[in-house]
């Protein structure tokens, strides 16, 4: 997958151009006959989307005149699900919102959001959804081929890496640790060497802690997707599930890692004053790192154990049902075209860090040109080759942040056996979900 793209964005602008040009021509979604408005949600998880939306808005007002979107800036994705059942119980739901893919479950069983493909039949608009990501799309197609998400801020988990520190302790900064051994190897040079406090910071705080175990027990062999396609099903009491959790609590007793919170509303912030050499987060704060780094910084996928592989994360555009009609709706699915087009999936990488999610976008000449000053944005767009689901389930909250997270900090934070621990989550996890059969 890398190969070929790379070859494609070092491509001249001129061509990439009109590529961008005849694929967003070919998409581009027909004017409102008469007058309709719209409530649109989004949330600004990293600190970059709002004010990039709110131009967008502007830009979508200035051509669609009698669409009249309400943008509603709802917080974070936590937040914007609160928003938005809320709206649900109040009889009037957003014709559109940006929601973190794995709510799709919870929502689609309740019956609030509609099926892309109820409103994608022409064969432009076939074309449009099929230019994403496969690996952005899974998470949002169900075992019958109906889609109910649309990619938008997408991202995975990187590995980032403060070249100063890997150049005092004696290491290469142009290459981060690409095996489990380079991992160690090099979080224990910048500590003894480099300087640095930590080697290695992995967050740990409750809404992100099963992420990024997904991608550890990926890495050990397992299945990091956890939970099946449906989300009835959970797998956590493996040899592969275990080894990845020893491992993580391994970082904080042997001193690499903290052995106290890693929080990840903070872990950037930390990484940027220098408290640590290595730190795993998502692409999504790219944007962010690039913007404040006092020191120079590189950005790779995240290193190879016995596989490799992180998995997907971000939001995606939803349709909603209550209190929502079907020229509103309509309407919505123009705004999503709008909003996705290549050169604004470009925008939103460079301005961002999230991934641009089709080939069409990573030709873009913003994208282009973005890619010849900060070769380190490339590093996202590789990682997405062996980028596997989100952990999506059935009754999320009780699933993941009341079970399996608090399973996982116990290991983590206080010392519990990793076995028993998962074990026990995955026996209640399994009484939650056969509440839903």
């Amino acid at each position: 997958m890398s190969s070929p793209i790379r070859k494609k964005l070092l491509a001249t602008a001129g061509a990439a151009l009109a590529f961008a040009v005849v694929l967003t021509g070919c998409s581009a979604p027909a004017q409102a006959d008469e007058e309709v408005s719209i409530e649109f949600y989004y949330p600004d998880q990293v600190g970059t989307l709002g004010t990039l939306i709110d131009g967008y808005l502007k830009e979508f007002a200035a051509e669609h005149p009698k669409i009249k979107v309400k943008g509603v800036y709802s917080g974070d994705y936590d937040q914007t699900l609160t928003a938005v059942n809320t709206a649900i119980d109040g009889g009037k739901a957003p014709a559109l919102a940006i929601m973190d893919q794995t709510f799709v479950l919870d929502l689609v069983e309740r019956d609030a959001i509609s099926s892309w493909d109820d409103y994608l039949k022409d064969d432009e608009s076939k074309k449009w959804l099929d230019g994403f990501y496969p690996q952005f799309m899974k998470n949002s197609t169900d075992s019958e081929g109906h889609v109910w998400g649309v990619p938008f801020a997408r991202s995975t988990i990187v590995q980032y890496w403060n070249k100063d520190y890997f150049t005092k302790a004696g290491l290469d900064p142009e290459h981060g640790p690409a095996t489990r051994s380079e991992l160690l190897d090099a979080a224990r040079a910048t500590q003894e060497k480099g300087g640095s406090k930590y080697g290695l910071f992995i967050p740990t705080s409750t809404g992100t802690a099963y992420w990024l175990y997904q991608a550890l027990v990926q890495q050990a062999g397992g299945d990091g997707a956890i939970s099946n396609a449906d989300g009835t099903k959970v797998t956590l009491d493996t040899p592969e599930n275990v080894k990845a959790l020893e491992f993580w609590a391994s970082l904080g007793a042997e001193g690499i890692a903290p052995s106290t919170e890693v929080a990840w509303s903070t872990s950037t912030d930390d990484f940027l004053a220098g408290q640590t050499a290595m730190l795993w987060t998502t692409s999504g704060r790219m944007g962010t790192i690039q913007d404040k780094a006092t020191f120079d910084w590189g950005v790779s996928a995240l290193p190879k154990d016995v596989a490799a592989g992180a998995p997907t994360g971000g939001g995606s555009l939803m349709l909603f049902n209550e209190g929502v009609s079907d020229k509103q709706r309509e309407a919505a699915v123009t705004l999503a075209k709008f909003l996705t087009t290549p050169e604004r999936a470009a925008d939103v990488s460079v301005k961002s860090g999230y991934i641009a999610t089709s080939d069409a976008a990573w030709n873009d000449p913003a994208m282009v040109a973005h890619v010849k000053k900060f070769p380190q944005a490339i590093a996202a767009h590789d990682a997405v080759a062996d980028a596997i689901p989100e952990m999506s389930t059935l009754d999320r909250d009780r699933v993941v942040y009341q079970t399996l997270a608090p399973a996982l900090q116990s290991v983590l934070l206080n010392g519990a056996d990793a076995k028993e621990a998962l074990t026990k989550a995955q026996a209640d996890i399994t009484k939650i979900l056969a509440e839903h059969k």
